[in-house]
């Protein structure tokens, strides 16, 4: 029995994409768009500013020191993504979800969050107009 589940589960990692154990992918220019899928992404460092992200699947994205400074991300998927250092200023978070993010020393003066999901949230060390 123990040899069948062994076989069974070599079978099944044999079959499994690969991508699927990536702990972050190279974004497809192609779904940096509004709506776009950049679940576990890495876009650390990239310059996003102005990008119109809106409603975007940025889960679980790597977004460490990105500027992402007046991006559009309002009803994006933020949540469990890294930002830390990331310029978010002026940015549009309305209706965001950003729970579980790391925006640890982020800037995020002036952005939006009105609607926004801040559970478990790490704003420490973060620049805010109201914190």
């Amino acid at each position: 029995m123990k040899k069948a589940l062994a076989i069974a589960g070599i079978l099944a990692l044999s079959i499994t994409p690969t991508a699927s154990f990536a702990d972050h992918l190279k974004p497809k220019e192609s779904e940096i768009r509004p709506g776009g899928n950049l679940a576990h992404t890495k876009l650390s460092g990239r310059n996003l500013s102005g990008a119109d992200l809106r409603g975007a699947n940025l889960s679980n994205a790597e977004m460490g020191y990105a500027n992402l400074r007046g991006a559009n991300l309002s009803n994006a998927d933020l949540s469990s993504s890294n930002a830390t250092g990331a310029n978010l200023s002026n940015a549009n978070l309305s209706n965001a979800d950003l729970s579980g993010a790391n925006l640890f020393g982020a800037n995020t003066s002036g952005a939006d969050l009105s609607g926004a999901n801040l559970n478990d949230t790490n704003l420490s060390k973060s620049t805010t107009g109201w914190f």
